[in-house]
């Protein structure tokens, strides 16, 4: 039986199966669940502190597995696609109309034709993500406002090699695929540009504007490393 865990702040699945053996293995299967084996008398709750413990070693595979993915999505039923954090299957359902919602666990994608699902996701994405951030940002922008500071203009890109960046002239861009990550991790990378204006380098007062808005922004910057 397949079920869900949050290890810090990221939804993953795994599935627990206990025989007669002497020790715990894990491993990560290709569609993404943590298939965990393990002596009869061991305890589901041993096993979630067993996941907690190898969290990095998990991240770090789940990682490499969805580049991987990433670089040959076909947009067809059956596959895994996230969003704010959480995997959702995709659902394609061809009709009369083209458009993108979540129901439960799948992502269903309403198109016209099957060629159009990428394009539908892709614009739904961009979507979403003027929405997440429209809502996230504003309280981030007011407590910087004692620095003096506010962003000048605002942007959303398909970035491929940062999360965010933030120029002298003070405009903000922030990369369209934090909208599949955690919350907190997207106010990290929000609150990593909106001290650019404070600091522009990273010196010793950056790190320290960084600890006084965001404490933990440190846990939720190595979960960037995710996707």
């Amino acid at each position: 039986m397949i079920k869900t865990l949050a290890i810090n702040g990221l939804e993953i699945r795994y599935e627990f199966k206990r025989s007669h053996r002497r020790s715990v293995v894990a491993k990560i299967r290709r569609d993404g669940v943590i298939e965990v084996r393990a002596p009869l008398l061991y305890r589901e709750s041993d096993m979630i502190a067993f996941l907690n413990q190898h969290r990095r070693w998990i991240f770090n595979h789940l990682d490499r597995l969805q580049n991987a993915e990433n670089q040959q999505k076909k947009f067809i039923n059956g596959e895994l696609h996230y969003y704010l954090g959480k995997q959702y299957e995709l659902k394609v359902l061809v009709g009369h109309k083209n458009s993108v919602s979540i129901d439960g666990n799948y992502l269903i994608a309403y198109v016209k034709s099957p060629e159009l699902v990428e394009n539908q996701l892709n614009k739904w994405y961009r979507n979403q993500a003027k929405t997440v951030f429209s809502e996230l940002l504003p309280p981030i922008i007011e407590k910087f406002r004692k620095y003096n500071v506010a962003p000048a203009k605002i942007s959303i890109r398909d970035m491929r090699s940062r999360w965010g960046s933030c120029s002298r002239r003070g405009n903000i861009s922030l990369n369209l695929q934090l909208i599949k990550l955690n919350e907190n991790c997207i106010r990290q990378v929000m609150i990593h540009e909106m001290c650019h204006l404070v600091y522009f380098n990273h010196q010793a007062g950056f790190y320290a504007l960084m600890d006084e808005m965001m404490p933990d922004w440190r846990l939720w910057k190595k979960e960037l490393k995710f996707l």
